[in-house]
């Protein structure tokens, strides 16, 4: 290894002593590396290498240079040779002395002293000051930064050099104040800061504003293309679009993606902050859920929108930090209890300066911080204190910047600086009338700028803000008497008392002896101040005649905001005479007026705009074509609709029908004053006989509506159209038949049309075919049932019925069609007879009196012989106890010694305990002594034996059957005492005994026959 060069560097300052060297060594030939060791001096040195692995000695010896100027320029000097003791150091040949900057005429004292402050900096040495060299009073940031905010063109020279090796924090002052006061020379060196990779985001951030601030047009566009292109895709199309609303959609759907970093777009986008891209942005702005990544990138834009001196923006961010509490977490950058004072008080500090500074931005940002403010922002009344300490707090009192913006200078309200509020002062309450001074801060400000005063009346909704800005623009008459006639209006018709006075004030000076201009009449009758409107009720009055053809003066007056201002509108037309074409005119304004309508709070202003087309039109409305109607009927609001309906009314209805969607729509609107509209129309037009024939199919559909008052209305004229035509009645029931049977009516419909068809349009079922009475009662609706049972009533003396069908219509849900058949089945007992194994099915019936009906039937009008064994087996095999109970009494009435086996066996197959014990009686008589009967119940004994808690009786009998046949014959033994072992090992332990006692009984008699067990004699055990 050779060493091919050396440097030895040393830094002392104060307490400060310490040493570098760097080595350039030679590992192989062409092939170095760079060491270096550095520590006190000393001490023992540090060991590290700026090359992992050798490189070239190109290569090397260009690290090795970078390596010693770097520690050159950060205060080392050059020392002796490595080891040797330290010599004091010598100070480097000075740079060559920045420029001297002289402050330009016309500079005030303060900029001068900031100026000096900035040049005793600049040629000052880092690490050697000079005795001439005074300590600076600040720091050198705020220096710059109000240097900036000054904008002292004179300070670009001196800080352009301070760019080169500045901390994150001078660097971002530096580009701050170059962005504000700088020229061509200052975007070079910018740029320079913005395409350097090693540039901190913030630094970044704020060169980007200050290069868009001393940038061209054309620059700042190139810029905004080059962002846009560079946004998420599903937003990058909308934005180079000219429509702000799909590209607001676009924004909606991105932050609801649940994407944490979704919220991240904002920022490019308020660097792109075009007419696309701002809308979506404000309302974006005043929505975003406060979280820890959405407060970071709210306090960027808040810091951009305070450099770029945008007050709407800083204005509605401002407002976010006065509404939102704080974050409970415990994250460094987080909304903190102290960030969210900080950036409070930040708010008012920056308005406050400029407006010691008298900026003419000072007004555009104030505007924006009480824009963002409505009524709603209002908070309750408070009390604190007690007795002589009781403080009152208004209902503004939370909000720092906002008060101080309003009641700076207030005798009423005192700040708070600790908690940043408001508070009542002396014996000023809530409520109490407000001095009439002026109480905002830096008055003269806004009477320079009256504009911003008349932007305020014009977009706020905050009465405070009316009132300071109503009461300062009175101190610019200049400004006042320059107002057109749109900008009183518009003051006027302000909902503020404050604003709308001022405005009348205005109108009063300028309205003439004929009340011209003519707008301006209109907009005092409009206005929101009650005494403006009285007044011009009456300037109005005197030039009656005049106004009557001004249809859009009229126009205005019946869709003014006030309903007496309306009122007046109406009575006016109604008691003047106009012409056919003013007529025409107008009722055009006023429907088009009425259909440019959206909001629910406006249907009393619908209602009274109606009033007044239809007394412009008088008693016909021949005026408005029927296309008109039908915009009015497919409008959301009731009353509009309500007054297509009124028109629809008014039409000569012999020449010009009404079609029949407009009719429907009418009569099915969910609005009763619609529908009843809809009904008397449909009455006038069943009027004729040719008409009300005509409206068949809409009758038809209409019987069947969901509103009750609609079917209702109805059923008078379907019994006019039967009684005129009994095939389009017979018609309309077949439909209404269909519509039943398909069981797809709303609920009360299906009932209703029960009612109907048996009710009005009875007398056309008569023609009815009779499988239709069949389809209604087998039906499983029960309106369709009620009218299938009326048919029956009606015709059932002439219908074709069997048994099997009296037997289901006797067990009817309907009970007038089970009592038809009962009759029917009285009627015609040999029929019955002939098929009763099919009749007894009356007796499983759900219905308790058919049963009844069933029991009484069977017993009194048939003989005993008359039942066959399966018809009385069928009949105690049924689930019901009561027809059990029928079927075993039956059988006992019945019964035939030859049936006997068949019957012991097929009752013994029913689960149920009653018959099984029925069943026991048979068992002595058919079963004894007939082994191959007995192997055949086998499942029989099985089931008796293993119920548990219950057919005891049961139980004991067949216990002993099998006893005493087991005892008999041994293979009836053999099947009892294979029954026997296997229940005793799962019946309960009181039966077990009796199991045991009969299979010993059986062995006894059988021996034979194996015993399942073994038996063991008593032991005996005697005492000693």
């Amino acid at each position: 290894m050779k060493l091919l060069e050396q440097v030895s560097l040393l830094f002392q300052e104060g307490k400060s002593d310490k040493v570098y060297e760097v080595d350039l060594l030679e590992v192989s030939p062409g092939q170095c590396v760079v060491n270096f060791r550095y520590g006190r001096s000393g001490t023992a040195l540090k060991d590290g290498s700026k090359t992992p692995v050798p490189v070239s000695q190109a290569e090397a010896k260009r690290v090795f240079d970078k390596l010693v100027q770097s520690k050159l320029d950060s205060g080392y000097v050059r020392g002796g040779a490595p080891g040797t003791p330290a010599s004091p150091p010598v100070p480097r040949t000075p740079a060559p002395p920045p420029p001297t900057v002289e402050a330009p005429a016309g500079t005030s004292p303060r900029e001068r002293v900031l100026l000096e402050q900035l040049q005793q900096e600049a040629q000052a040495r880092r690490w050697f000051r000079r005795a001439t060299v005074r300590a600076q009073p600040r720091d050198l940031e705020r220096v710059i930064w109000r240097l900036g905010e000054l904008r002292v063109r004179a300070a670009e020279p001196l800080l352009l050099p301070m760019l080169e090796r500045a901390t994150p924090l001078r660097a971002y002052c530096v580009a701050a104040a170059l962005g504000r006061l700088g020229s061509e020379a200052s975007v070079s060196a910018l740029g320079r800061l913005y395409a350097n990779a090693s540039t901190p985001d913030m630094v970044r951030r704020i060169a980007t504003e200050a290069l868009l601030r001393l940038s061209d047009e054309s620059t700042r566009a190139d810029f905004r293309r080059d962002v846009v292109g560079k946004l998420p895709p599903a937003l990058r199309e909308p934005a180079r679009g000219g429509d702000a609303e799909p590209f607001g959609k676009a924004l909606d759907a991105w932050l609801a993606s649940g994407k944490e970093e979704a919220v991240d777009v904002l920022e490019p986008l308020y660097l792109v902050d075009s007419e696309t891209v701002r809308p979506a942005l404000l309302r974006v702005l005043r929505t975003v859920p406060f979280t820890l990544r959405a407060v970071r990138v709210l306090r960027h834009l808040f810091k951009a929108a305070e450099y770029r001196y945008d007050g709407e923006v800083f204005g509605l961010i401002a407002w976010r930090y006065e509404k939102e509490r704080h974050l409970r977490l415990s994250h460094p950058r987080g909304y903190t209890r102290e960030t969210r004072t900080y950036l409070r008080r930040r708010v008012w500090r920056t308005l406050r300066r400029l407006g010691e500074l008298e900026r003419p931005e000072f007004v555009k940002m104030a505007v924006g911080v009480l824009l963002a403010f409505n009524d709603a922002d209002a908070v309750p009344v408070r009390t604190t204190g007690w007795g002589r300490d009781q403080k009152q707090w208004d209902v503004w009192w939370p909000y720092w910047a906002f008060n101080q913006l309003l009641y700076r200078e207030s005798s009423r309200y005192e700040p708070l600086e600790n908690s940043l509020a408001f508070r009542c002062l002396g014996a000023y309450r809530p409520g109490d009338k407000a001095p009439d001074v002026r109480e905002e801060a830096f008055p003269k400000l806004w009477e320079r700028t009256p504009a911003g005063l008349l932007h305020l009346l014009d977009e706020s909704g905050c009465a405070p803000v009316h009132d300071f800005a109503s009461r300062a623009l009175r101190a610019c008459p200049d400004f006042l008497a320059k107002l057109d006639v749109d900008a009183v209006a518009m003051l006027l018709e302000r909902p503020y008392v404050s604003t709308a006075r001022l405005g009348f004030e205005l109108a009063s000076q300028r309205l003439d002896a004929r009340r011209e201009p003519r707008a301006l009449l209109l907009a005092v009758a409009r206005s929101s101040y009650p005494p403006a409107r009285q007044q011009a009720f009456r300037w109005m009055d005197e030039v009656r005649h005049s106004l009557i053809e001004d249809t859009g003066f009229i126009a205005g007056l019946a869709t003014a905001r006030h309903a007496d201002t309306r009122a007046y509108a109406a009575n006016l037309v109604r008691g003047s005479v106009l012409s056919e074409q003013a007529v025409r005119t107008l009722v055009g304004r006023l429907v088009a007026a009425l259909l440019s309508l959206k909001e629910k709070e406006d249907g009393p202003l619908a209602t009274d705009v109606a009033r007044v087309v239809l007394a412009a039109l008088g008693p016909v409305s021949r005026a408005v074509g029927l296309e008109v109607v039908r915009d009015l009927l497919a409008h959301p609001m009731p009353e509009v609709q309500e007054l297509g309906g009124e028109l629809l009314l008014r039409r000569e209805l012999r020449t010009e029908p009404v079609p029949e969607d407009l009719l429907l729509l009418l009569v099915q609107s969910e609005h009763a004053p619609l529908r009843a509209l809809g009904l008397r129309l449909l009455a006038l037009l069943s009027e004729s006989e040719a008409t009300l024939l005509a409206q068949e199919d809409l009758l038809t559909r209409l019987a069947t509506s969901r509103v009750a008052d609609v079917r209702a209305a109805v059923r008078p004229l379907l019994g006019r159209l039967l009684a005129a035509s009994p095939s389009a009645g017979a018609r309309v029931v077949e439909a209404l038949l269909g519509a039943l049977l398909r069981r797809r009516l709303p609920e009360g419909v299906p009932a209703h049309v029960a009612a109907l068809l048996s009710g009005e349009l009875a007398p056309a079922l008569a023609a009815l075919p009779v499988e239709t009475a069949w389809r209604l009662l087998e039906s499983e609706d029960a309106d369709a049932q009620t009218v299938g049972a009326e048919l029956l009533a009606r015709h059932g003396a002439v219908l074709t019925v069997d048994v099997p069908r009296a037997v289901k219509l006797a067990g009817h849900d309907v009970l007038a069609v089970r009592e038809w058949a009962w009759r029917w089945l009285e009627a015609h007992v040999p029929e019955v007879r002939a098929e009763l194994s099919t009749a007894v099915g009356l007796l499983d019936s759900r219905w308790d009196d058919a049963r009844a009906f069933g029991f009484r039937y069977f017993r009194e009008r048939f003989a005993p012989e008359d039942f066959s064994l399966e018809v009385l087996v069928s009949v105690a095999d049924s689930v019901r106890k009561d027809v059990q109970a029928f079927g075993r009494d039956m059988l006992t009435r019945s019964f035939r010694e030859e049936d006997g086996p068949t019957l012991l066996l097929r009752l013994s197959e029913h689960p149920a305990p009653a018959v099984q014990l029925f069943a026991t009686n048979y068992l002595d008589r058919f079963a004894r002594g007939n082994p191959a009967l007995v192997e055949q119940l086998t499942p029989y004994f099985t089931r008796v034996l293993s119920q548990v808690n219950k057919g005891r009786v049961a139980r004991q009998r067949v216990l002993g059957f099998l006893q005493r046949e087991g005892r008999s014959t041994e293979a009836s033994g053999r099947v009892a005492m294979e029954v026997l072992h296997r229940m005793s090992a799962t019946i309960a332990i009181e039966h077990r005994a009796a199991a045991l006692e009969a299979m010993l009984s059986i062995a006894r008699a059988q021996p034979s026959i194996p015993v399942p067990f073994h038996v063991r004699p008593v032991e005996v055990r005697r005492a000693v």
